[in-house]
């Protein structure tokens, strides 16, 4: 009864109010509503408060729920109070009403702190009134945007704040609030639980539906990422793309942050119930979510739902209280009243309390009549409820707590940053245990907190337990009821406890979410970068797992702003075209039907390093870019080709990168240049066989004497010529002149020396060239001129077939122009697709902006002030008649198509019949498809037509007619003659002939049958059937050529031989006679070297020569290398041998230099070691270090085996013959000296190490020898590098051999001579040493083979042929001398020690070789 009292005491001050307001007709223009709720207990030093939304925002409507939590935290404050165990710390509580608004909720926080004084100056305060309340604890409201409104003013506090809802407290943590006490759960402990369900089934991979709330969704993602698990979708939950996104998603996964009436909408969709996926909610508010809710969930969905939710204990203790509150005092409690008539909606007799505004009186029950029974079945706890309770009574205990410490109770006098410390400090240590005389519902429970490992300063209830419950339909009944069965269980804490109850055998085994390869979002791009928006377009913009990638010139400029418009539009249509169409062109074969793949159009700004730049970050680094409001990331290898549409110049920068081994990366392109190296694939015909096909042509016609118009700036036009003018000559028709259009030649450039002239041109330049004939009186195609008649042909190539649609006005002047192009391949629909497309119907970005350069106009509001306020209709057509006739559009669309086959061959392959993107094909299909490709053939077929009038005469126009056709399979035909036109008459019977005649023409001169025979090599009739036949350099290039004259590989004479004894016999080598001189010298060495070998091989054998003789042998071999070395340098210059030629050169020098070093350390060692039998350096150390050394040359040679091409044929344009080329290296000259840097570097670490060891007089005093070859060598390097860059080219290798052989002599001399005269005049013999004699002092001759001042003694090691520790020994041979003294401690003479005797009597020497037969000696 205390506490009932307690409570009406509670509602007294607001119930006067309250009844007032309720007799007032006009209730918004009172705000007495506003006065807040106060319980104030005797002597109470601590106070707990804030703003509750009682009431709704119209601040009529009650909040039954928020009443439930006031009369809670008064219920749980009247035990805590009335406890006497806490009669010191007894707590005070303040509620103020805000109406469910931000601006009344920071009201009523304010006027709570100012009720206790606490924003009063600090001059002001009282500090000596001891009955001030010391503590404040603001309570958060449970609405997330009033919590947002709250946190303006707690960052200018120093409060704790306590919340007891999640979706006040994610609002609290995204504002960066601190300072926060929480009895419920944050969003990150139900991702830490969702972590774990996803681990338990296999999965990495979720997509996020959200309320739009970014910093939720940021925390969330970060989290995600600790565990591994990977975001590939956030959409909000009002997104009008959400069904489409949750069914295109990876992810089966979906995982929704929503309050609950956001999350039942989203939900409760017929097309989201049919997916097949599993969908995890938690819900933002807190509010539980019913059986009830899920009213479209039937036997027939297929979506898994699965609810995280905390677990709601039942505090009917708690219930009968209130409904007992409610019951007896609603008549004295207008609060009481407004809460029956809104739950029961019961009217009372008193009228004069009656809401009339709110209540209808037919057909209510009064209230008066509700029981308790009545009253119960209308009652619904709170979700909040226990969190409220166990709120007041955490701060309670903390509160009791700081009392019972003065020292924290002095700091904590006024609110402070080290208050907030302690009570931080103090929960962590806290552990409140219910006792009797608390609610009985939380018997033998206690409270305590943690730190949040998640948010900053945050502590959380310890011990809160979330549920995960599956949502299915009832399978036995036919209405829509579902069951809430419960799989696992969640419990948070510093160690957390994880349960589960049969999730497998609930949740359907194909829900495994897994990350695929290439996706941005699957931890691939640890670092992206973010690219220039309005140079990338996605035609549906959204992420794919591959990617058809275009490359278009749309701009030009250092900056990429000028719009082109000479830009090809055609080329980016048939890209989307293509795209679009390809499955729909082909149902039957059901191509791709698992393969969802993006197509984007980049664009490569005119410029070969935009292009190349544009390439490497798209292998290389996660790129992305935004468009229509989503962010799009690209993973490098996830573009499964690149369809290139840069114009020619640019076109050579990307074969450069895509002829690189390591790529894998497929593209197609429309260059006629067809290069396998580069490994670009292309539909368009090759240049070469555009040559041959105009030369058949021209030799039909007896059209052999023609003069070149040429756009020389223009790649496409200029390498079409290059193939044509090196075939022409050999071919049988002769280029009169070369004309370049782009330069300013007078009067002379229109005037022809030949009556036939071929266009390699633009068409702007042939349509400015030809009007310029025109002005200047040279007539036109056959017709009379000023200059009389001029009966000139033109034959159009490639871009200048379109020359008409410049100058239509001047095209009868050019009737029977002939024009030469590839198949048209293009698809008829595509251009009555062209002929339909608007601005409405193809709303690409890139296109839009073409189109309002092109008509002046706005298509976007943004863009309106540029166009002086015009805007588009939308409506605006493409003028389809002046983009020609789309050549390259044709075979661009070809190529993609072809890319696109193989895709789906690789696909089948490789995945059979799996439902989506196999990793396998994600790991080999770009390799797969890119091989593929590059051995599709080519359909190289061309069509030839002519300029001729329509058949509809009353139109009337003109238009080129096909008259025959060229391919590999059929060669030429003409189905219809050329029409021959004069003065734009039809002539029956005359026909232009333009032939080379002496002595004007002289292009074959050196022919032996020039009238009859022109060509003196095989006729063009018979040379077309062999395709595959071989051509010499003079083949392919014109020897007065106009074009830069470059080398072949097409060669089939020179710099190739039939075999190699054709190389030393025939090679231009043999036509010196100083090589055979050269080749004799070295030839010499070489056999002495190979001479040594063999000899310190056989005393080896025979057993002369001990020890390990490993580095000697290795350093003839090195100095056997240097000699073969030289042979590459003498003979002529082929692929092999200069690969050689930079190869062995280096490996030589580097094995002699790196033994060298390797027998300099040796004697190193034993000199600083000395006569010591104890420390030994292992053999294999100074092999390691030989192999090293060898190594990281080897690593260095390495690319020479990988060059390309390592010789190139150097041409004699002055030469007589037809093949006087020579072949030579491509290395030059500065590239050959550099790569011997580290052979350089050995060298002067070897004479330095050799110049520190010089004075060492071991090994017959080897250090000299070393020394001087080392010097020798350095002084030769030094002379020959120098004089490799002073000599003429054909004297350089000459330059080489000779230091070749030099310094491979001076090594063989200086390192092996002195051996080889020890192997040949010194022999070993047997001596007989007595123990009790020494022979440290022998007398040595002259001529002994030891050093004066040596001592033999007992030494570790063994002296070899190349270097030993021992000083008095012999360095050739395995001789081991006993150093035999006296023992010093011998008693007396002719005693021996057992020391002594067991030393030996017979040892080895060496000696100069004599006659006398007997070699036992005694000493």
């Amino acid at each position: 009864m205390k506490i009932l009292k307690t409570f009406i005491i509670f509602l007294f001050t607001f119930t006067i109010v309250y009844s007032e307001i309720t007799n007032n007709d006009n209730l918004k223009d009172l705000c007495s509503v506003f006065d807040p709720f106060r319980i104030s207990p005797e002597e109470n030093k601590y106070q707990i408060g804030g703003a509750f939304p009682l009431h709704k925002d119209d601040c009529l409507t009650l909040r039954s729920d928020t009443v439930q939590d006031i009369v809670a935290i008064q219920w749980a404050l009247s035990h805590w109070n009335q406890n006497n165990l806490n009669s010191d710390c007894k707590i005070g509580f303040y509620a103020g009403d805000s109406c469910s608004r931000n601006k009344e909720t920071i009201s009523q926080t304010l006027r709570f702190l100012d009720s206790i004084g606490y924003h009063e100056p600090k001059e002001c305060e009282d500090t000596n009134n001891n009955g001030t309340q010391k503590f404040v604890f603001l309570i958060s409201p449970k609405d997330a945007n009033a919590s947002i409104a709250l946190g303006n003013i707690l960052k200018t506090t120093n409060l704790p704040v306590g919340v007891y809802s999640t979706a006040s407290l994610n609002s609290l943590i995204n504002n960066n609030i601190k300072n926060i006490i929480s009895t419920a759960p944050p969003v990150s402990a139900f991702i830490e639980m969702f972590a774990k369900i996803m681990s338990s089934l296999n999965s990495n991979l979720v997509t996020i539906v959200d309320n739009n709330d970014i910093e939720t969704v940021d925390k969330v993602i970060n989290q995600l990422k600790k565990y591994k698990i990977y975001v590939a979708e956030v959409v909000a939950y009002n997104d009008p793309l959400l069904k489409k996104v949750l069914k295109e998603t990876d992810s089966k996964i979906i995982l929704s942050i929503l309050p609950k009436s956001e999350l039942i909408t989203s939900i409760n969709d017929e097309e989201i119930v049919l997916l097949n996926k599993l969908w995890i909610a938690i819900p933002l508010d807190s509010e539980k979510i019913n059986a009830n809710d899920f009213y479209l969930y039937d036997n027939s969905s297929n979506l898994q739902i699965m609810i995280l939710q905390k677990k709601i204990n039942k505090y009917d203790n708690f219930k009968s209280y209130f409904l007992k509150v409610v019951k007896n005092n609603y008549e004295s409690y207008a609060l009481l009243v407004s809460y029956l008539q809104q739950i029961h909606k019961c009217v009372l007799d008193d009228k004069n309390i009656i809401n009339k505004k709110k209540l209808t009186k037919n057909f209510s029950p009064k209230c008066s009549s509700l029981t308790i029974e009545n009253m119960e079945d209308a009652y619904e706890q709170t979700e909040t409820l226990e969190n409220i309770i166990l709120l007041t009574y955490g701060v309670s205990a903390l509160a009791k707590s700081i009392e019972n410490n003065d020292s924290l109770k002095l700091q904590c006098a006024k609110s402070s940053i080290d208050c907030l410390n302690i009570i931080f400090k103090e929960l962590t240590n806290l552990k409140y245990n219910f006792g009797a005389n608390d609610p009985i519902e939380l018997n033998d429970l206690s409270i305590s907190f943690y730190l949040s490992p998640y948010e900053n300063n945050v502590m959380l209830l310890s011990d809160q337990i979330i549920d995960g419950y599956l949502v299915r339909p009832d399978f036995l009944l036919s209405q829509n009821t579902v069951n809430f069965d419960k799989i696992c269980e969640y419990q948070m804490g510093e160690i957390s406890k994880w349960m589960i109850y049969k999730m497998f055998n609930k949740i359907s085994k194909d829900i495994k979410s897994t990350c695929p390869l290439y996706r941005s979002y699957c931890g691939k791009c640890q670092h992206t970068v973010q690219v220039i928006e309005d140079r990338y377009f996605l035609s549906i913009p959204k992420n794919y797992p591959i990617y058809i990638v275009g490359m278009f010139d749309f701009h030009y400029g250092e900056n990429c702003k000028n719009l082109k418009t000479t830009t090809d539009i055609s080329l980016p249509m048939a890209f989307v075209h293509t795209a679009w169409t390809f499955r729909q062109r082909y149902p039957q074969l059901k191509l791709l039907k698992h393969i969802d793949f993006g197509t984007m159009i980049a664009d490569g700004c005119s410029s070969g390093k935009e292009a190349i730049n544009f390439v490497v970050q798209s292998e290389s680094t996660c790129y992305s870019f935004e468009q229509a409001n989503r962010n799009i990331t690209i993973v490098p290898g996830s573009t499964f080709g690149y369809i290139s549409g840069v114009s020619g110049e640019n076109q050579i920068a990307l074969q450069h990168y895509f002829s690189d081994s390591s790529n894998d990366a497929p593209m197609v392109s429309i260059d006629g240049e067809h290069n396998s190296i580069n490994k670009i694939f292309t539909t368009m015909p090759s240049n070469k066989n555009l040559g041959l096909v105009l030369l058949r042509f021209l030799r039909k016609m007896k059209w052999e004497f023609v003069s070149v118009i040429l756009s020389e700036n223009d790649y496409e036009s200029l390498s079409a010529f290059k193939q044509f003018e090196r075939m022409a000559n050999d071919r049988g028709i002769c280029i009169a002149e070369v004309i370049n259009v782009n330069t300013n030649g007078g009067e002379n450039v229109y005037v022809h020396g030949s009556n036939v002239t071929l266009m390699f041109t633009t068409s702007k330049d042939a349509s400015e060239y030809l009007t310029g004939r025109l002005k200047r009186g040279f007539g036109s195609n056959g017709g009379n001129s000023r200059h009389g008649i001029n009966n000139i042909v033109h034959v159009m190539i490639g871009d200048a077939h379109n020359f008409y649609l410049h100058d239509p006005t001047n095209v009868q002047n050019f009737i029977g122009t002939v024009s030469i192009q590839p198949k048209d391949v293009l698809y008829p629909d595509f251009k009555q697709w062209l002929e339909m497309i608007t601005p409405l119907t193809l709303p690409e970005s890139w296109y839009w902006t073409i189109v309002e350069e092109k008509w002046q106009c706005a298509l976007l509001k943004k863009n309106k002030d540029l166009y002086g306020g015009k805007m588009c209709t939308g409506e605006e057509l493409l003028d389809v008649s002046q983009l020609g006739r789309m050549t390259k559009t044709g075979y661009l669309a070809r190529g993609m198509e072809r890319l696109l086959f193989t895709m789906d061959a690789v696909y089948n392959q490789l995945c059979n019949d799996k439902n989506g993107i196999c990793e396998e094909f994600l790991i080999k299909g770009r390799k797969q498809i890119l091989q593929i490709l590059l051995n599709t053939p080519i359909e190289d077929h061309f069509e030839i037509y002519e300029f001729l009038p329509k058949e509809d005469v009353k139109n009337g126009g003109y238009e080129f007619k096909k008259i025959g056709n060229w391919s590999i399979e059929s060669g030429l035909r003409l189905q219809i003659f050329y029409k021959t036109y004069v003065n734009n008459e039809y002539q029956s019977t005359f026909h232009h002939i333009s032939q080379c005649l002496p002595p004007l023409c002289k292009c074959f001169l050196d022919s032996t049958n020039f009238l009859l025979e022109p060509l003196n090599h095989i006729t063009i009739e018979d040379g077309f059937q062999n395709l595959n036949e071989k051509q010499t350099f003079h083949s392919m290039i014109s020897s007065n050529s106009y074009m830069h004259q470059e080398p072949t590989i097409a060669s089939s004479k020179v710099g190739k031989y039939t075999s190699f004894f054709d190389h030393l016999t025939n090679g231009i080598w043999s036509h010196n006679p100083i090589n055979y001189i050269i080749l004799l010298i070295n030839t010499v060495f070489l056999f002495l070297a190979i001479a040594i070998l063999g000899l310190v091989i056989f005393k080896m054998y025979i057993r002369v020569v001990k020890g390990n003789q490993s580095l000697g042998i290795t350093l003839l071999i090195g100095i056997i290398g240097l000699y073969i070395t030289g042979y590459f340098f003498i003979f002529d210059a082929t692929d092999i041998i200069c690969r050689c030629r930079m190869i062995s050169h280096g490996l030589s020098y580097t094995l002699c230099f790196g033994v060298m070093i390797a027998k300099a350390t040796q004697l190193k060692n034993a000199e600083t070691l000395g006569f010591s039998n104890v420390i030994h350096i292992s053999y294999w150390n100074y092999w390691q270090l030989l192999f090293f050394i060898v190594g990281v040359q080897l690593a260095l040679s390495l690319r020479w085996i990988n060059e390309p091409f390592a010789s190139t044929l150097l041409i004699d344009a002055t030469s007589i013959d037809i093949d006087s080329g020579i072949m030579v290296c491509t290395y030059g000259h500065s590239e050959f000296i550099l790569s011997h840097s580290y052979v350089i570097i050995l060298l002067i670490l070897t004479l330095f190490i050799n110049s520190q060891n010089r004075n060492i007089k071991r090994n017959y005093k080897e250090t000299k020898w070393l020394f001087a070859a080392s010097i020798v060598c350095f002084i030769v390097w030094i002379g020959w590098i120098t004089t490799y860059f002073i000599v003429p080219d054909i004297y350089k290798n000459y330059v080489i051999v000779f230091e070749i052989i030099f310094c491979g002599t001076v090594l063989l001399a200086f390192m092996f001579g002195p051996k080889i005269y020890i192997l040949l005049s010194y022999e070993p013999v047997i001596v007989e040493c007595q123990p009790n004699e020494t022979i440290v002092n022998t007398k040595n001759d002259d001529n002994d083979l030891y050093e004066k001042n040596c001592e033999f003694d007992v030494r570790s090691g063994s002296p070899t042929l190349s270097s030993e520790t021992g000083s008095c020994r012999s360095i050739n041979f395995e001789t081991k001398m006993t150093n035999l003294t006296k023992s010093s401690n011998s008693p007396a003479s002719g005693i021996i020690s057992d020391e002594d005797f067991d030393k030996q009597i017979f040892h080895t020497q060496m000696r100069k070789k004599k006659f006398e037969t007997n070699n036992i000696k005694k000493i």
